[in-house]
C-alpha cells in the first residue's frame, strides 16, 4: 500500500494539525508515514495545502504530493490539483458533485457542537481527521491516541468530533 493524500484548507481550520494527526495515527498502526505542510501567506483564512503519505514500506520521497490518490477539502469551494480516487469533503448542503468517489462529512455542524470554535472560524481538522481516517481505513483506536499525542490537555473536545466524524462520514 501507499497513499498519496492532499489536504486543502483555510489557516485557522486545522488541516496541517490534522495531517500530522492522521501521520501519528498511521504510525501506530505500524504504516510508515509522513505530513508536510505547504504555507503561502500565513494568515487566517488564506489558502493551506498540507501533504500526507502512507505506506507499508518506507517512505523515500520528500517532495510534494501532485498526483494525489485521496483530497481532503474542508471548504467544497476550494479548488485542488490532480485526479484522486476519492474525495473526503466538509459538506452540510448538497452533495459535492463528482464523478470520483466522495465522502462527505458536516464537520462544520460537528465542530460547532463540541464548541471548536476560535475568534468565530469553526476548527475543522478534528472532524475531518477522523472523517479522513475512516475513509483511509486508519484504526479508531490509533486515530485517538494521536490525537491526544497531539493535543495533550486540549484534546478531549477533538477527541468527541473526530469520533462522530468517523462515525457519519458517508459515501455520496
Amino acid at each position: 500500500m501507499f497513499l498519496e493524500i492532499s489536504i486543502y484548507s483555510r489557516g485557522g481550520q486545522g488541516g496541517v494539525t490534522t495531517a500530522r494527526i492522521l501521520a501519528a495515527a498511521a504510525m501506530l498502526q505500524g504504516y510508515f508515514s509522513q505530513s508536510m505542510p505547504q504555507f503561502g501567506p500565513e494568515r487566517r483564512g488564506a489558502e493551506v495545502k498540507a501533504f500526507l503519505r502512507i505506506s507499508d514500506k518506507e517512505i523515500r520521497r520528500k517532495c510534494p504530493v501532485t498526483e494525489p490518490d485521496v483530497v481532503i477539502l474542508f471548504n467544497d469551494r476550494l479548488s485542488f490539483n490532480g485526479n484522486p480516487d476519492t474525495i473526503v469533503v466538509n459538506c452540510n448542503s448538497k452533495p459535492f458533485e463528482s464523478e470520483k468517489k466522495v465522502f462527505q462529512v458536516d464537520a462544520t455542524g460537528i465542530a460547532v457542537k463540541y464548541g471548536l470554535v476560535s475568534a468565530g472560524w469553526p476548527i475543522l481538522g478534528p472532524a475531518m481527521g477522523g472523517a479522513a481516517a475512516k475513509v483511509l481505513g486508519l484504526d479508531y483506536e490509533c486515530l485517538m491516541e494521536a490525537i491526544k499525542m497531539e493535543l495533550g490537555d486540549r484534546a478531549e473536545k477533538s477527541m468527541k468530533a473526530a469520533e462522530e466524524a468517523y462515525r457519519v462520514v458517508k459515501c455520496v
